[in-house]
């Protein structure tokens, strides 16, 4: 690769980098970041963004067949959010997984307690297909 076509290169990844990261300002700002959620749960930015990574890891790690690493990310998720139905299912799911078939299934039971009294998860549990 010749020397310019190398720095045209490098120039092109730097701008397109540039175009898609947030500005470094942001992380500085002194104002928190907030959600409104219609339950009037009041939940940072950051709180979000954390539920969401450990339930994406979560969800990967079940559809590899790791349930018990996938128990501990689900737990974390129902740390930050403690009323997910849905986190609470799969957390009952990976359990059933793992070889303990009670505890999974009174989990599971609890997360459709759950989706029924509240409004907003009210189908969220039944549309999840197990063993």
């Amino acid at each position: 690769m010749k020397p310019c076509q190398l720095l045209a290169t490098c120039s092109l990844l730097l701008l397109f980098t540039a175009a898609r990261c947030e500005p470094v300002t942001r992380y500085f700002d002194t104002k928190a970041i907030t959600c409104h959620y219609p339950l009037r749960l009041h939940v940072d930015k950051d709180t979000l963004n954390s539920v969401w990574y450990y339930q994406q890891l979560a969800h990967d790690l079940y559809g590899r067949r790791r349930f018990k690493k996938a128990i501990v990310q689900w737990k974390r998720v129902l740390h930050l959010q403690p009323t997910n139905a849905f986190a609470m299912f799969m957390l009952g799911k990976s359990y059933m997984g793992a070889g303990e078939q009670e505890r999974g299934a009174a989990i599971c039971d609890e997360a459709i307690i759950l989706s029924e009294a509240s409004t907003a998860d009210r189908h969220i549990c039944h549309s999840v297909d197990g063993f």
